[in-house]
């Protein structure tokens, strides 16, 4: 009895020692404190780079944006971007923290380039509404070493690698080398669209570099005549052009398009020879061969543009008139001639505002093409907003219902609209007009 009496008497002590303090951790730290001193070792990491750091971010939406990041222990980070040829040469700070949000994690916290990838504005830089391009501006930590941090986004999983700039790159940043370079390669690639490389077995690429959707892209027509595309996402470095994925012809690759300011001329270097873009009088595969595959469609505004005209500049003004004086007050937005290559069919879509609200009037057309490129539209049944609005769209439409129409590429220099595309007439060799190939 008395050794029960002194058994029960040890374990109310040690129980009573055990639930001291319920948080103290066996290896002599609380959880909140070792993730304290984590969040403090990761900062000085952050801050310790003397000349900041340099990441890229891919899209779920395509494309590829590169950021440099500075930061610094006042929690304000300063950046650079070619989201924009201002926010490659204008530095921008915002505030950032690094916080456990279940695990530690680096928030961009005030609006900054990279928020410009997920602004739900589409109207702030062309994303999705709600969405953005669905980049992250939240990043758990995933992994560090001296000079990489791996993190993943909180929201969308965008992956980011945070690598050490030199001091070479952090100079040229600030010095507004980069901006120079992209205004450089952006006004020679307006002022010469139509590139192309050789290789040796003599078929000339067509290149095209998209820089609104970032992507870079060769285009040839091969053996079986048929169009290929070979094609990956792209951002600017401080030496030209980077691919997000090799570029593979015949058995040999390359992963980035030099730009050399001193020549004014792209290159690329495969096996360690140096072989240059080339620039061609026009397209090197012709526009029709390149619909439904490089773009489905054109996108006439209502300015006038190079290439239009004096007949359809008369027309598509009146009818720009009549729609606004007319019983609903419509304002015309734009016109898109939409291509849908599989079913053979294009629409004509007529987009107009009336108080401040968008709407749509469609055009159904079926059509053929030649081998030679020469198009022929059949007018199909239409109705809703169409039908009213069809007099008012007549003049136009009786041109696309009974002629023929070829397609070409033409260039807006002056304009610096660049590359357009052309529709014209054949039985009426003075109705042609242009719009964007999208």
């Amino acid at each position: 009895m008395l050794h029960n009496r002194l058994y029960i008497i040890l374990l109310a002590i040690l129980f009573a020692g055990c639930t001291k303090d319920k948080t103290t951790s066996l290896l002599g730290e609380k959880p909140e404190e070792r993730m304290e001193k984590a969040l403090a070792e990761y900062k000085a990491t952050l801050t310790g780079s003397t000349y900041g750091w340099k990441t890229v971010v891919y899209p779920s939406a395509g494309g590829a944006y590169s950021f440099y990041f500075r930061f610094g222990t006042n929690d304000r980070v300063t950046m650079y971007s070619d989201v924009s040829l201002d926010a490659a040469g204008t530095a921008k700070e915002s505030t950032y923290r690094l916080k456990a949000v279940q695990r530690p994690s680096l928030l961009f916290d005030t609006y900054s380039y990279l928020h410009l990838l997920s602004d739900p504005d589409p109207n702030v830089y062309n994303g999705q509404t709600g969405t953005g391009y669905s980049v992250d501006f939240e990043y758990s930590i995933d992994s560090v070493s001296a000079d990489t941090i791996k993190l993943t986004g909180i929201s969308f999983s965008t992956k980011m690698v945070l690598v050490k700039a030199t001091q070479a790159e952090a100079e040229a940043y600030a010095a507004g080398n980069y901006a120079n370079l992209i205004s450089s390669m952006e006004d020679y690639m307006l002022q010469n669209p139509w590139l192309y490389l050789q290789f040796s077995d003599g078929k000339k690429l067509q290149v095209s570099v998209n820089t609104f959707t970032k992507t870079f892209t060769l285009i040839y027509i091969d053996d079986a005549n048929q169009v290929q595309l070979l094609s990956s996402p792209y951002y600017y470095t401080l030496n030209g052009i980077y691919l997000q994925q090799p570029i593979v012809y015949g058995g040999k690759s390359f992963h980035e398009v030099f730009w050399d300011n001193a020549r004014q001329v792209f290159y690329v270097t495969i096996d360690g020879q140096r072989i240059e873009v080339k620039v061609a009088l026009t397209s090197v595969v012709p526009m029709h061969r390149l619909l439904g595959v490089d773009f489905s469609s054109l996108i006439v505004p209502p300015q006038q543009m190079a290439g239009w005209s004096d007949s359809f500049t008369t027309i598509y003004s009146n009818i720009a008139t009549s729609l606004v004086n007319g019983p609903y007050g419509l304002t015309l937005y734009y016109t898109e001639f939409a291509f849908d290559v599989s079913q053979q069919v294009m629409n004509v879509d007529v987009y107009v505002i009336q108080n401040g609200s968008l709407y749509l009037a469609r055009y159904p057309f079926t059509y053929t093409k030649t081998a030679s490129g020469v198009f022929k539209f059949t007018g199909q049944a239409f109705q809703g907003n169409a039908s009213l609005i069809a007099t008012d769209m007549k003049p136009l439409l009786d041109y696309i219902r009974n002629d023929h129409f070829t397609m070409d590429f033409i260039v807006d220099t002056q304009g610096g609209n660049g590359k357009l595309g052309q529709l014209k007439s054949v039985e009426h060799t003075d109705f042609y007009f242009t719009g964007f190939p999208q």
